[in-house]
């Protein structure tokens, strides 16, 4: 054997020796973590691991029980104290050395940050920080919004809430109330800004011109066919598909029709903006013509809708089917969809005219929208609230399909009742069976009056219900003026009414009595758009060409009455 190959095999042996030592020191003693530090394993595998440590096979850790003590700061070997090497021992020194300078650091900045928040929320804040999480998030929150809202700020806020009412109030045409408004506070009124708009509002006061109440227009509608192709659908509905046609308006033709109306300066007024029961000289209650003030080129015209009580009849054919109080606290429709589906929105005269003085302010004088008038024998706004469907009553009609939740129903409608008014609606009487009342006798007429009056005024409304629309136009009396030896007109009158509007083709017809007001009403449906389109009757010419409102989905010609 050579010398060469004699040093290689001392090598090897020297090798293997040195291997099986450090073998069997590894098992028996330290272990390393993924920094360098040696120790004992205590705890579970899965501390260790998300540790760093590695741990041979077949070793087992400890859990350290010393209160206060985290598990990897007990150290001993795996079978006996640690045999750690100077050199090691000095490592862990400056490891922990580090570890307790970046410690004190933290608190160091814990300590500023608790300084900061002094200074920023007082002293108050901090003793807050000290009693909980929960204190202090409020305490935080509490801050937040004290220290956010600072006095100019608040006042600027109700400096331009005042301001934006006002300006609403005056685009109503209430300019009185307008300048009061902003008189009622000092502050506003001494602003550059209030000063400015009062003066404004006494320009345009100073400009102002009296409505002619005799001549005021009083247009109306019934409920609007929102699926004109259902609506009109003779092989479905037979005659009354015909009869959608004659006295319907569609929610297209509405809306082109309001469009219009505004654009040529007309503005919405309520029958009791017309006249009113005043006392006079004497104390007795009289008929007092109102003081409607607008600016020169603007029109006063009074609006109202018939029958919007969603008869059973019209039940698939196309219009809404009731009227509800939806989630922003204003009066919408329930339209059912072609595939059955309810939907809401705006689906009839109510909310889409709401939607138009929205928009456009000053189409309506102080808040004023239509007149809306009830029937009663099938309920009122799509709810069957009459007597004749409850099972209870010995009003019961046992051809009607029974209302289990009439009570309820009931409810429901008084609620929207008030909406209504709330939103600037009048309400109205248009009898309770839909009955002409120039034709039965006073008897019948009696009867009919009192069901009304019972199941829709004093069980729906508020009582006080004084205008009533004559189903038909057809009134208790001719043109001449009414008087109290008319019994017919006596008795309504007794139950409380004291405006009555027939229907005329007239432009204009209002007759101021002692203790009534009476008012011609012109229907603006299919059968008067027409005749003046077919017929040349020229009888809308004032408020549009009809010819330029009429649906082309309407079948030609529109049958007569």
């Amino acid at each position: 054997m050579s010398a060469d190959d004699k040093r290689r095999r001392q090598f090897q042996a020297l090798g293997k020796n040195r291997s099986k030592a450090y073998r069997n020191s590894y098992r028996n003693d330290l272990y390393e973590d993924s920094s360098g530090y040696s120790g004992a394993y205590y705890g579970t595998d899965n501390d260790h691991r998300q540790a760093g440590y590695r741990k041979p096979a077949g070793a087992s850790y400890q859990r350290s029980t010393k209160k206060g003590r985290s598990p990897h700061r007990r150290y001993s070997s795996y079978t006996g104290r640690s045999s750690q090497s100077a050199a090691a021992r000095r490592r862990a020194a400056r490891r922990r050395r580090r570890n307790i300078n970046i410690i004190k650091l933290i608190l160091a900045l814990v300590a500023l940050l608790l300084i900061l928040a002094g200074i920023i929320f007082g002293v108050k804040k901090l003793i807050g920080i000290i009693k909980g999480p929960e204190d202090y998030i409020a305490t935080v929150s509490e801050a937040r919004i004290e220290d956010t809202t600072e006095p100019e700020t608040t006042a600027q806020s109700k400096k331009d809430r005042i301001l934006s009412e006002a300006n609403l109030l005056a685009l109503q045409y209430d300019y009185d109330s307008a300048i009061e408004l902003i008189r009622s506070d000092e502050e506003v009124a001494g602003s550059a800004e209030g000063i400015d708009a009062m003066a404004r509002y006494e320009e345009i006061k100073s400009g102002l011109v009296e409505q002619d109440i005799s001549k005021i227009t009083h247009v109306f509608f019934h409920s609007l066919v929102v699926d004109e192709e259902n609506a009109f659908n003779k092989e479905k509905w037979g005659r009354q598909a015909d009869g959608y046609n004659q006295v319907m308006t569609t929610v297209t033709e509405f809306e082109k029709m309001l469009d219009k109306f505004y654009s040529d300066g007309f503005v919405l007024v309520g029958l009791h903006d017309m006249a009113s029961m005043q006392p006079d000289e004497d104390g007795n209650m009289v008929m007092t013509p109102g003081k409607i003030m607008l600016p020169s080129g603007k029109k006063a015209m009074v609006m109202s809708q018939d029958d919007l009580c969603y008869y059973e009849y019209m039940e698939g054919a196309g219009f809404a089917d009731r009227i509800i109080v939806g989630d922003d606290g204003k009066p919408t429709c329930v339209y059912t969809a072609p595939d059955g589906s309810e939907i809401t929105g705006d689906y009839d005269l109510v909310p889409i005219l709401d939607r138009f003085v929205e928009e456009h302010p000053d189409f309506s004088y102080r808040g004023a929208k239509a007149c809306l008038a009830f029937t009663g024998y099938n309920g009122i706004l799509g709810y069957r609230t009459d007597e004749t469907y409850d099972p209870d009553s010995d009003m019961y009609d046992s051809e009607k399909k029974a209302n289990e939740n009439i009570e309820a129903d009931r409810e429901t409608a008084r609620q929207v009742i008030s909406c209504l008014k709330d939103a600037g609606y009048e309400l109205a009487s248009h009898s309770w069976g839909h009955k002409n009342y120039t034709d039965i006798s006073y008897d019948h007429m009696k009867r009919d009056a009192d069901r009304w009056d019972k199941n829709v005024n004093k069980e729906l409304m508020d009582g006080e219900c004084d205008i009533i629309l004559f189903p038909f136009g057809a009134d208790v009396g001719d043109w001449h003026m009414y008087t109290h030896d008319n019994a017919k007109f006596d008795y309504l009158w007794d139950l409380g009414f004291r405006y009555f509007c027939n229907v005329d083709s007239s432009q204009y017809w209002v007759q101021l009595g002692k203790d009534y007001m009476r008012q011609g009403r012109r229907n603006l449906d299919g059968y008067a758009m027409w005749n003046d389109i077919a017929n040349g009757k020229n009888r809308l010419s004032d408020l549009f060409d009809a010819s330029e409102i009429f649906s082309d989905k309407r079948p030609t010609p529109v049958p007569g009455y």
